[in-house]
């Protein structure tokens, strides 16, 4: 791991002690805009990933870099820019360019072995309303390495992110009423010349529309499984089980306006040959969801009432670490983001939202 250096620059804002990057330009740029501002945090996300690729994928930081760089070839030829804006991250953090491969291929090198939390849904009112909302679950030390990104990458978009430092997306929408979330799946299939699960994140927060999105994941495939929920403020909308092999949408329900997703394959469409090997309360996580849901008629204030669920608690769609629980058993409820596509805005709230904790609001005015 290479030493970290000063800041070049502070981040413009820091919120309930987390800082946001405002990045614009080129690749390089935009990426050493975000390794210079936040170098102590992605020293964090690091050391954070250095200790949870070797509990859970029985990797050291060493071994975890060679396995990231198995990826590189295939990446430099279809995925140039995004490299280069590792590179940048790398360089303003002043950190090996290995170190933010390997966090950014954090889905490839660990959960393949071990999924995540988390609980999400997707919904459009009658009066056309289009939300898109997620509880992250993960382990408590995750919540130190977090940051808010805004994003203006020459001839993209302007993106809002919320995500982990020195990783180049996650939960997040941009300008052109297109959002994002993920839900991590258990499975061992990796497809190496295919889209890892972070950077295919970033890639649909650059399109201007859910079919656009959707055609580019189909065509580049993705490199591990993962569900991940795009929406549109236009209304087109689906959860879309992503695997090596192919991908399974799934849209609501004849006669409903509502689907979700939480951390095992549940679409008839999954390809044959791909097998999950998810925790037990993935399923009531995922009942609990399409029940609270079920004929409602969503708004913000709504949606954060789901997430602050508690029924089956520890393990309930607002998760709390279980008595007693070690490694990655520990995870939390460390944020929730709710995104209104049609208002163009996004609430973000950190800790378990049955707390009701303060919300900071994203826009893009």
């Amino acid at each position: 791991m290479g030493s970290i250096q000063a800041a070049v620059d502070a981040p413009t804002s820091v919120w309930n002690g987390v800082p946001e990057v405002v990045a614009s330009g080129t690749p390089w740029e935009i990426g050493f805009a975000h390794g210079s501002q936040i170098p102590n945090r992605i020293a964090v996300c690091i050391s954070n990933y250095e200790k949870l690729f070797l509990e859970t994928a029985g990797a050291d930081w060493a071994e975890s870099c060679v396995r990231a760089e198995t990826y590189l070839s295939s990446l430099e030829q279809n995925e140039p820019d995004l490299v280069e804006e590792m590179r940048g991250i790398a360089a303003g953090a002043g950190v090996d360019f290995l170190d933010i491969l390997a966090l950014n291929l954090r889905s490839e090198i660990s959960l393949t072995n071990y999924s995540d939390g988390c609980t999400s849904v997707v919904t459009q009112t009658p009066t056309s309303e289009v939300y898109l909302a997620q509880n992250w679950d993960w382990v408590g030390e995750a919540g130190n390495s977090t940051a808010f990104f805004d994003i203006r990458k020459n001839g993209m978009p302007r993106i809002h992110i919320f995500g982990e430092a020195g990783i180049v997306a996650k939960f997040g929408f941009n300008e052109a009423g297109v959002g994002v979330c993920m839900n991590a799946i258990r499975c061992g299939t990796v497809a190496k010349n295919h889209l890892p699960v972070h950077l295919a994140m970033r890639r649909v927060l650059e399109c201007k529309s859910f079919d656009e999105a959707f055609a580019m994941l189909s065509k580049k495939g993705i490199a591990s499984c993962c569900n991940v929920m795009i929406a549109d403020r236009n209304g087109s909308f689906a959860t879309i089980e992503c695997t090596p092999k192919g991908l399974a949408p799934i849209f609501p329900e004849p006669g409903t306006s509502t689907t979700f997703h939480t951390n095992h394959l549940w679409s008839p469409k999954v390809p044959e040959g791909i097998r999950d090997h998810p925790s037990k309360n993935s399923f009531t996580r995922l009942e609990r969801i399409r029940e609270l849901s079920l004929g409602q008629h969503a708004s913000v204030a709504k949606i954060r009432s789901w997430m602050s669920d508690e029924q089956g608690t520890p393990v309930s769609i607002c998760r709390s670490t279980p008595p007693g629980a070690k490694g990655i058993e520990r995870m939390e409820t460390l944020a929730t983001i709710i995104i209104d596509l049609s208002s163009m805005k996004a609430e973000v709230s950190l800790g378990r939202p049955s707390l009701s904790p303060p919300v900071r609001t994203l826009s893009f005015q």
